[in-house]
């Protein structure tokens, strides 16, 4: 009696179900899934979608090209199952981001990724894994997307794909992208469901913790701070010897906050005044009278950047903020 009450809650998800001690890509799974590993992937690009296809039940391989550990773009030491000369069959082939530059040209993972795509249901990329996928000639004509800051590169790069700039992932029916790091839990859930429906991917959700939003959701490029031009960082001349770090970037949609940190002989004036000179030179940007403002048009609205100075401990050590927001009507 015991037994069968002990069954029944673990269905109903009220007590955690206890680990197996079978490994996963050893066992004999519904859905299989294959991961490819390479040095300078990143964690979170399939370490969350291998929990979230872990919980939904699915077997989960991770393979690299000659099966040895990889290094994560964090430096974290990763041993994968197998080597791609003794993958396993899957149905999910799953390609992560990080530093892709090597991965993006190497003939035996490209290869591989040509061969096991064709064979597999669905293919999902993370962050820059698109860049890869694209490498591959596997998204040429299809709709995709990747890591906020090189959606232009990646346009640039891959003219054959249509890249959509935008959305927090695609889904081209074979083959789904997802934009950065968090966003590739979201498109696993969204394979999820299209293998096993809607209510189990929520469930795979809810079990994480995760407030998943199968319509939508955060999307990182619809924040504020896609309105600071691109141009003004190779317009301004810097001084030799100045150096910058990113403190704060915060915002929302309509708003946004980036503060560095500066050390430089050259003092926060005449800094402000060699980044208003470049910013005078950016098209589409009018000053403003009154400090360090100018205003564009920007998507049929108005927008208003300003920058300014902190002090900091030392005359060689301040702050530089820039503030972008959309103005009300």
């Amino acid at each position: 009696m015991r037994a069968i009450a002990l069954a029944t809650f673990l269905l109903l998800g009220l007590l955690p179900r206890p680990a197996s001690a079978e490994h996963a890509p050893h066992s004999q799974p519904e859905v299989r899934v294959g991961i490819v590993l390479f040095d300078g992937v990143q964690i979170i690009d399939f370490a969350g979608p291998y929990e979230v296809f872990g919980t939904a039940g699915f077997g989960v391989v991770t393979l690299s090209h000659d099966g040895k550990p990889v290094t994560t773009a964090m430096g974290l030491t990763v041993t994968p199952d197998a080597a791609f000369v003794d993958a396993p069959p899957f149905d999910v082939l799953l390609v992560p981001g990080g530093d892709v530059g090597e991965a993006e040209r190497d003939p035996q993972v490209l290869a591989f990724l040509r061969e096991r795509a064709a064979a597999s249901r669905h293919v999902l990329s993370v962050c820059t894994g698109s860049f890869i996928l694209a490498g591959a000639g596997l998204l040429d004509g299809l709709q995709a997307t990747t890591f906020t800051p090189r959606i232009g590169q990646f346009a640039e790069r891959y003219p054959s794909v249509d890249v959509v700039s935008d959305v927090r992932w695609t889904d081209n029916g074979h083959i789904v992208t997802s934009a950065g790091l968090s966003s590739g839990l979201d498109a696993a859930l969204h394979v999820v469901a299209r293998v096993r429906g809607t209510e189990q991917a929520r469930s795979v959700a809810l079990h994480l913790e995760y407030d998943w939003k199968p319509d939508g959701g955060f999307v990182r490029s619809r924040m504020a701070d896609r309105h600071v031009p691109k141009a003004l960082e190779t317009s301004i001349e810097w001084p030799e010897g100045l150096a910058m770090s990113n403190e704060v970037s915060v915002g929302d949609e309509r708003q946004w906050l980036l503060r560095f940190h500066v050390t430089s002989a050259t003092p926060a004036d005449d800094l402000l005044q060699r980044i208003a000179k470049g910013m005078d030179g950016v098209p589409g940007w009018t000053r403003r009278p009154g400090g360090h403002r100018w205003h564009s048009e920007q998507e049929g609205r108005g927008v208003m950047l300003a920058l300014d100075t902190t002090a900091g401990t030392g005359a060689q050590d301040y702050r530089l903020e820039l503030r972008v927001q959309e103005e009300t009507d």
